[in-house]
């Protein structure tokens, strides 16, 4: 029998929560290989060297190039290692990159093994509340949360419509709300990427996510203040995206006709500006370096 081919799978979303239990639920599978964080300025590089690797070595080096990154997603992600000889998937989980999204498209190029997101998304609210409550938190005021979180849900609406098919939404507040979370995996992650229940190495119901706040600090986190309540809830379209992904929280439909908006930066011109930018870094450090 010929061995599975295996398919690229990125985990990404806002939220260090969201995205470590949706990947702790998924390596529950036996069929799924996926590793750690490929966080900060080195797991940006290391995409940049697939991405230019791919570029380099032209057409028919698919194969060779899924291969280099799945032993390169192993090495570089936190954590120990997975290596799954069965697995159907093979990727890594990181917040925020979807916003990498075309450079996994060139990575990953082959027509007929496209690469597929699962973008883990969670209420602003706690979001906002579980990122206070740690001390990696960069976000020195709500503003600077709220523009990185729509940010972020605008590039997922960005990569559906260029993606369709390929990317699937984990909800972790849909999840918790269901009265049995497979009620609620079942046709949002498990049927999209053919994980059968006899893969699952325990019960799902019995998975914790090893991120959490209360993990992580040893205490619940603190509410948010009612200032940034309101900063939040008032935000059009932090409206629109809660009509569509969390209905329960009752906040006051966005005028009709608001739809979203591609984020900055991911254009044309934007790209070309990105690429002279680092041409002229590359000539001034060539030009300072001693003879």
């Amino acid at each position: 029998m010929a061995q599975v081919k295996p398919r690229p799978l990125i985990v990404c979303g806002m939220g260090r929560s969201g995205t470590r239990m949706c990947a702790n639920i998924l390596t529950n599978s036996a069929l799924v290989e996926l590793q750690g964080e490929l966080g900060g300025p080195a797991g940006t590089r290391l995409l940049a060297w697939l991405e230019t690797a791919r570029i380099q070595r032209g057409e028919g080096a698919s194969a060779a190039t899924y291969e280099q990154a799945r032993q390169a997603f192993r090495i570089g992600a936190s954590g120990k290692p997975a290596e799954r000889s069965d697995a159907v998937w093979f990727g890594h989980k990181t917040p925020r990159h979807e916003r990498h999204f075309r450079r996994y498209e060139i990575i990953f190029d082959d027509p007929d093994n496209r690469p597929t997101y699962v973008y883990c998304i969670r209420n602003p609210f706690d979001v906002w509340r579980s990122y206070q409550a740690m001390p990696w938190n960069k976000f020195s005021t709500v503003d600077e949360f709220l523009k990185a979180w729509l940010r972020s849900v605008s590039t997922y609406e960005m990569i559906a419509a260029q993606a369709p098919g390929r990317i699937f939404v984990f909800n972790l507040d849909e999840m918790v709300r269901a009265s049995e979370w497979t009620d609620y995996l079942q046709p949002a992650l498990f049927d999209p990427l053919s994980l059968s229940e006899d893969s699952f190495q325990k019960p799902v119901q019995t998975i914790r996510n090893s991120n959490s706040s209360l993990n992580k600090t040893g205490a619940k986190p603190e509410p948010i203040s009612e200032a940034d309540r309101h900063t939040i809830a008032d935000n059009l379209d932090v409206r629109r995206i809660a009509t569509e992904h969390f209905p329960w929280l009752d906040l006051a439909p966005p005028p009709p006709g608001l739809t979203y908006r591609p984020p900055a930066g991911l254009g044309r011109m934007a790209r070309l500006r990105r690429v002279a930018a680092r041409a002229w870094r590359q000539a001034r450090r060539e030009w300072k370096r001693p003879q």
